[in-house]
């Protein structure tokens, strides 16, 4: 278990990491026009205002959990929590990869290749899902090994309903941004709470 100083330390960088991940609030208004119509990673496109900042925030917040995540790497023991932190580890490379290589064409606002004629677009697609999923197998880990912890069924519970709202979107084109930013949401808790649902786990094996 870490010491109370180094938790502190490790919490505020997940904090941070959550905070920071959800940086896409700040585009209803630096980038209304994308932020109520289009999807998060269109913030960052080429061409976009403030993209940059986007792009940054996405990075510094992969940083940030992946530096928490090996921090409490050295204080962790057992297999399972050991290979969530390493799906937290590829979130972050995932994350980065992605916010570093933006998509070129903004579908809000004009007509898109699809991703067969366009490899950068493939390409950030792939790093985007396996980021979400490598996220997600981090959540189902941790519930796994403390499956009584109300706040991690609460996340999971999180999960099954943005599987539901995703199926909602589908019927309602172009709206479907709120189940996605409903999912950033989520995201950006569970990275927040990270820390403090492995600490109790290891609290609970001394």
């Amino acid at each position: 278990m870490p010491k109370n100083r180094q938790f502190w330390l490790i919490s505020s960088l997940a904090v941070l990491a959550g905070i920071i991940y959800n940086s896409w609030l700040l585009g209803y208004w630096l980038n209304p026009v994308v932020a109520r119509h289009g999807l998060a990673s269109e913030l960052e496109g080429l061409h976009q205002p403030y993209n940059w900042l986007f792009i940054a925030g996405d990075v510094v917040c992969s940083l940030l959990i992946g530096l928490a995540a090996g921090l409490l790497w050295s204080h962790v023991k057992d297999r399972l929590l050991r290979i969530a932190l390493l799906s937290v580890g590829g979130f972050s490379l995932f994350t980065i990869a992605d916010a570093l290589m933006p998509i070129r064409c903004d579908p809000t606002v004009q007509i898109c290749p699809s991703f067969r004629h366009d490899r950068l677009l493939f390409i950030h697609g792939v790093c985007s899902i396996l980021a979400s999923f490598l996220l997600f197998v981090s959540v189902v880990l941790v519930w796994w090994q403390h499956r009584r912890s109300r706040l991690i069924q609460a996340i999971i519970i999180g999960y099954v309903l943005f599987s539901l709202f995703s199926f909602v979107a589908v019927f309602t084109p172009g709206q479907s941004n709120w189940s996605q930013h409903y999912y950033l949401a989520l995201c950006g808790v569970w990275l927040t709470l990270l820390p403090y649902a492995i600490n109790r786990i290891l609290i609970k094996e001394i």
